[in-house]
């Protein structure tokens, strides 16, 4: 049997696979296979290699409920570990009027999914910050036998906020909500990043894209509102869709895997996809509506890696002239960089990423808050979090679009983006996307990782809830 990823990047095979409907089938499961190596899909929308499995798979798509729960002035809401982020959200309107803190992108992801791997929005923390407690199924370590532990508190909730899969099988996550608001939203375009940062005052849910080859950031104003939604916000959902989510990327897809002519791609983005928006056309509407697009319409694979506020500047002049280079367009970089490269031993890569690549899609970048985890992307950049001083972290995403066939390039440039973003801006790969980066730097880049370490070690010392990948990245090298 054999299980594809969104971005048909990863190929699991699992010996055997399970869609349990509920906890006791889980632990049925586990006790079964008491010994193999166990993880857990949701919908395999990630380009991790955590989603590998080649012992025993768990389908938790049955595992979809969605219970909202008034706890004194605490609205909260448990849904299983399966449920979809949009079915979640289309429940919580429908049972309560509620929503939740934080969206991301897209809401086709399982909550287990989301959380183990710090999915995040703009202007808000990621969504694991607002997980309250967790459900795992996992063996006792004295009987052997399989489970339930709920996690509620200290290090263990901080770890199992971003867990990557690695403390057990999630069985349910209890959440915060907040009651259904709007957002109002615009588009703008800005020549300087300076410009787009200063809006962030007046629209601190804004997300912002890079447009290569133009070389400007078109930002999407967003701000809560109490206004009520717009008359055309109907209209204005319309055109996104038709034109950003689906026409904008068909004229991508023509230009890139049929054409394939990098000079048309660059006229595209200094001519014509610009075209396609409509700026200053401010909409209010639900939250729901407004901070999710319809990404997925059209498979991809997607890297992503985070860097603090101090660094943003820094970090996307460094990115454009990489994206130079790898088209071709120029083959020259800051001296600055260049000393830093060679110190680090990636001049070499960089000269080999020179000319194979010329980049076509937006580069979006999302500001997220600090999150009070372990190991999410937004967790603290020291050991001990800094409330008063603790900085924002910017996700800066990387979409290609080419064919199968023609990716190798884009992997190679991923590679160096990465580990060249990594030592020069400390920047962290997200969990749930293309990762290059070998487990010891991985690690280095998290101050608190030995303490998930060992809340890992406590939850499943024989390592059975791990595959190959995660099993390096917790080895312990103390």
């Amino acid at each position: 049997m054999q299980r594809n990823n969104f971005g048909g990047n990863i190929r699991v095979h699992p010996q055997s696979m399970y869609t349990p409907a509920s906890e006791q089938e889980v632990l049925e499961i586990l006790d079964r296979h008491h010994g193999q190596r166990i993880r857990c899909v949701g919908r395999l929308h990630s380009w991790s290699r955590a989603v590998e499995c080649n012992d025993v798979l768990l389908d938790l798509r049955r595992l979809n409920q969605v219970d909202p729960i008034a706890d004194g002035e605490s609205l909260l809401a448990s849904a299983g570990a399966g449920c979809q982020i949009k079915h979640l959200l289309s429940e919580l309107e429908r049972l309560r009027n509620w929503t939740l803190p934080s969206l991301g992108l897209i809401t086709e992801q399982t909550v287990a999914g989301a959380v183990s791997t710090g999915t995040h929005g703009s202007g808000k923390n990621s969504m694991s910050q607002y997980v309250v407690s967790v459900r795992i199924a996992h063996y006792d370590s004295a009987s052997g036998k399989a489970t339930v532990t709920e996690i509620s508190s200290g290090d263990a909730l901080r770890a199992a906020r971003c867990s990557l899969g690695c403390l057990g099988v999630i069985l349910s996550v209890k959440m915060k909500c907040r009651p259904c608001y709007n957002v109002e939203e615009a588009f703008h375009e800005h020549e300087r990043l300076a410009d787009v940062i200063a809006a962030e005052d007046r629209y601190p849910l804004q997300q912002f894209f890079l447009v290569p080859w133009r070389w400007t950031y078109m930002s999407q104003y967003r701000r809560e509102t109490e206004r009520p939604a717009s008359k055309t916000a109907w209209l204005y959902h319309w055109y996104r869709y038709l034109t950003i989510d689906i026409s904008m990327l068909l004229a991508i897809l023509l230009i890139v895997r049929v054409l394939g002519i990098d000079a048309v791609i660059r006229f595209m983005f200094r001519r014509i996809i610009p075209a396609f928006v409509i700026r200053d056309w401010h909409v209010v509407s639900s939250s729901s509506s407004q901070l999710v697009m319809e990404h997925e319409q059209f498979r991809h694979i997607e890297l992503e890696v985070f860097v603090q506020k101090s660094d943003l500047e820094s970090a996307m002049s460094f990115v454009r002239q990489t994206l130079c280079i790898a088209a071709g367009t120029d083959n020259a970089i800051d001296e600055s960089y260049r000393e830093q490269l060679v110190s680090v031993g990636l001049e070499t890569q960089l000269n080999e990423v020179s000319g194979i690549y010329c980049h076509h899609f937006p580069i979006c970048i999302r500001k997220v808050l600090q999150d009070d985890t372990l190991i999410s992307m937004a967790s603290p950049a020291e050991s001990e979090s800094q409330e008063d001083s603790a900085q924002a972290w910017y996700a800066i995403t990387f979409t290609c679009y080419s064919g199968s066939r023609d990716q190798a390039a884009f992997h190679k440039l991923g590679s160096f983006l990465t580990h060249s973003m990594a030592a020069l801006f400390a920047a962290r790969p997200h969990w749930g996307k293309l990762g290059y980066l070998q487990p010891d730097k991985l690690r280095a880049l998290y101050p608190q990782f030995e303490v998930f370490q060992e809340c890992c070690q406590t939850f499943d010392p024989d390592g059975l809830f791990q595959n190959d990948w995660t099993s390096e990245l917790l080895r312990n090298n103390r």
